[in-house]
C-alpha cells in the first residue's frame, strides 16, 4: 500500500495549476488536485510582545443571497445541477477536501492509503463525527452512501460518473473503510473531496423517503431548515459542529445565524435587491452591472470556474450535426470573442476546447476553430448544403434547420442562445431555440432529440471528461453529444489508469484535440464565479471547485 496522508509518494504525484483570477501565461496542467506535503519548520527567530488577539468576528444575523435558479432536489448524491452545491457546500462534507488553491486536505477522512494499482482506497475516519440528527458517522455510514450512489434504484447525479466501476466498500472497523474499484481509478482522491458526495446520514435518509429531495441531513456546519417551493432554501448554523472545517479560522459552526437562498431568476431584479439591500450577496450578474456596483460600494468577488467551460453540445445522431462537416461549420460559424464582448466582458473569457484553460491551457487548442463565415460555407457547400433565397441553405429540398435546446428558469433561455442562432443565420443556418423547463430540457437531451445545448461541467478533475464523452454515459448525464467512440472511450479509460502526471497531460491534451477534430462541442466561455457582495458582509470563502462557503459569514 502507498501511505498517503497527506503526502502523495512520486508515483501518483500531479501537477496543480492553483485558481487565479487571469489566464496562467504559460500553458498548465491541472491533473487533479493534490495532497499538501508535509512542511519543515523555520528556524527559531527573535521574538517581539505577543500581539492582541484579533477581536473573533461577531456571532449573529442573517445573509440573503439571491441565485438565478431553483435547484432541481438539494440531495447531493441526486443531483446533476450546479445551484445545489451552492447551498450543500457548507451543510454537507466529503471525506477529504479539495481547497481554494486546490490542494487535497483531511476532512471525514484524518487519513488515506492508496493501493500500489489504484484500486482501493483506504480511509481512516475521524472518530467524532455526528450526524444533524445525531446518528454516528462511521465506516458503515460511507459504504451505506457509496452503496446508494451506484444502487440501480436510485437517479444518482453527477456523483455517477465518480464511482464508475465501483466493487464495493469494506468496514474494517467502525473507522476505517476501504473502497474498491475494478479497475485502477487514479481520480478518486479528487472525488472523495468533490461537492457531489458528501456523506448524508443513512437513518434520516431511509425515514424521509422523498423528503430528502427538500431537507437531507449531513453532518456539515449549517443544516437545511427548509425549502420554499419557487421562492428560497433557508439554512441556519448547527450548534452540534463543534470541530473546525478544514477552511476555517475558528471551531464550530458559521457565525451568521440564517442563510437565506432566495430564487430570483430575472437578472435586472436579482441585482436590484442588492443595491437596494434586500439581499446581501447575489450570483449571476451581466458585464454591465459592475462598473456600476463597484461605483456604489458594493464588493464583487470572484474565482474562475474549474471543469468543462460553458460549451454548446453538438448531437452527432441528429440530422443535420450527425455530418462531421456541418458540426465543423458551426464551429467556425460561432464567433466566441463577439459573444464574450457581447455578455461576458469581466465575467468570463474565450474557451479554448473542452476544459477551462486554467485545466489545461495549450497553444494548439488555442489555436482551432477561427471564427471564420468563409470556411464554414465552405464546408456546407461540400456537405451539399447550398445557399437558398431567403439566406438559409438547403439539401434536397429541405432547409439547414438546427434545433437548439435552451432552459428557460423563469426568465427566458440565456441570451448566448439568440446571440448563437444570428451567427449561424448568416452561414445559412435557421435556428429555433426550444425554451422550455429543466426537466423536458433534460429529456430531451438524454433521448438525443435537438442538435445543440449549452452546459458547463464543475469539477476539479481532468476526469470530468469522462461524464461528457463516455459512451456509458449516452441516455444519462452528460454525453449530450450521443457520441459512442471506441478510441475516445480507450483515451478516457487511461486518463483513469495513468498516475504519472506528464503522460497523463499528454493524454488528455490529446483527447482534446481529438474531441475538438470531431467536432462534438463549440468551447464557448470560461466562466468565473462571481458574486456582488454588500460592504456590510465579509467573510466569503469558495471551495476548489469554486463553491461559495458561507461559514466565514459576518454581517456588520
Amino acid at each position: 500500500m502507498l501511505r498517503l496522508g497527506p503526502p502523495l509518494l512520486a508515483a501518483l504525484s500531479l501537477i496543480v495549476s492553483a485558481c487565479q483570477s487571469q489566464p496562467p501565461a504559460a500553458p498548465a496542467i491541472s491533473a487533479g488536485p493534490t495532497p499538501t506535503a508535509a512542511v519543515a519548520a523555520p528556524a527559531a527567530q527573535p521574538t517581539a510582545a505577543p500581539a492582541a488577539a484579533p477581536a473573533k468576528p461577531a456571532q449573529g444575523g442573517t445573509v440573503t443571497i439571491g441565485l438565478d435558479q431553483e435547484p432541481p432536489t438539494l440531495d447531493p448524491e441526486a443531483s446533476p445541477s450546479a445551484v445545489t452545491f451552492y447551498i450543500t457546500s457548507s451543510v454537507g462534507e466529503t471525506l477529504l477536501y479539495i481547497d481554494e488553491n486546490r490542494q487535497i486536505q483531511p476532512w471525514l477522512a484524518q487519513s488515506y492509503e492508496v493501493s500500489e494499482d489504484a484500486k482501493t482506497f483506504t480511509f481512516h475516519l475521524r472518530n467524532d463525527v455526528t450526524f444533524q440528527d445525531g446518528t454516528p458517522f462511521n465506516a458503515a455510514a460511507v459504504k451505506w452512501n457509496l452503496d446508494r450512489v451506484v444502487d440501480p434504484n436510485y437517479k444518482a447525479g453527477s456523483a455517477l460518473a465518480q464511482l464508475t466501476g465501483y466493487a464495493g466498500t469494506d468496514v474494517v472497523d467502525d473507522y476505517t473503510a476501504r473502497v474498491r474499484f475494478k479497475d485502477p481509478f487514479v481520480p478518486f482522491l479528487s472525488y472523495a473531496g468533490s461537492p457531489y458526495i458528501p456523506m448524508v446520514s443513512p437513518t434520516a435518509t431511509q425515514q424521509q423517503g422523498d423528503q430528502v429531495n427538500q431537507t437531507p441531513v449531513m453532518t456539515g456546519p449549517y443544516k437545511i431548515d427548509e425549502w420554499v417551493a419557487k421562492d428560497h432554501v433557508t439554512i441556519s448554523r448547527w450548534d452540534g459542529y463543534k470541530r473546525r472545517a478544514p477552511w476555517s479560522d475558528h471551531d464550530g459552526p458559521g457565525y451568521v445565524d440564517k442563510v437565506i437562498w432566495k430564487f430570483i431568476p430575472e437578472v435586472g431584479t436579482r441585482v436590484a435587491t442588492v443595491e437596494s439591500g434586500e439581499t446581501q450577496m447575489v450570483t449571476v450578474l451581466t458585464p454591465q452591472d459592475l462598473p456600476r456596483l463597484q461605483s456604489e460600494g458594493i464588493q464583487i468577488q470572484s474565482i474562475p470556474w474549474v471543469g468543462m467551460p460553458f460549451t454548446m453540445f453538438l448531437t452527432s445522431t441528429q440530422p443535420p450535426t450527425d455530418d462531421l462537416k456541418v458540426r465543423q461549420a458551426v464551429e467556425y460559424g460561432i464567433d466566441r470573442d463577439a459573444l464574450v464582448a457581447a455578455l461576458y466582458q469581466g465575467i468570463g473569457q474565450k474557451a479554448i476546447g473542452p476544459l477551462t484553460s486554467v485545466m489545461l491551457d495549450d497553444p494548439s487548442l488555442r489555436a482551432l476553430y477561427p471564427h471564420d463565415a468563409a470556411k464554414a460555407g465552405q464546408l456546407l457547400d461540400q456537405a451539399g448544403w447550398t445557399p437558398g433565397s431567403d439566406g438559409i441553405r438547403t439539401k434536397g429540398g429541405q432547409r439547414l434547420t438546427f434545433s437548439l435546446n435552451a432552459i428557460d428558469y423563469g426568465a427566458g433561455p440565456d441570451q448566448s442562445n439568440e446571440l448563437i442562432q444570428g451567427q449561424l443565420r448568416q452561414i445559412g443556418m435557421d435556428v429555433t431555440i426550444k425554451a422550455q423547463a429543466r426537466p423536458p430540457w433534460y429529456e430531451d437531451n438524454y433521448h438525443c432529440a435537438n442538435n445543440g445545448m449549452e452546459l458547463f461541467l464543475r469539477s476539479g478533475e481532468l476526469d470530468v471528461l469522462y461524464a461528457a464523452f463516455s459512451s456509458s454515459n449516452v441516455g444519462g448525464n452528460f454525453n449530450w453529444a450521443c457520441v459512442k467512440d471506441t478510441d475516445i472511450d480507450t483515451a478516457l479509460e487511461q486518463g483513469r489508469r495513468e498516475a504519472d502526471a506528464t503522460k497523463r497531460k499528454q493524454g488528455y491534451l490529446q483527447l482534446e484535440q481529438k474531441l475538438m477534430d470531431q467536432a462534438l462541442v463549440v468551447p464557448l466561455v470560461d466562466q468565473l464565479s462571481v458574486f456582488a457582495v454588500r460592504p456590510n458582509v465579509s467573510g466569503l470563502k469558495f471551495t476548489g471547485n469554486s463553491y461559495p462557503l458561507v461559514t466565514e459569514l459576518t454581517v456588520k
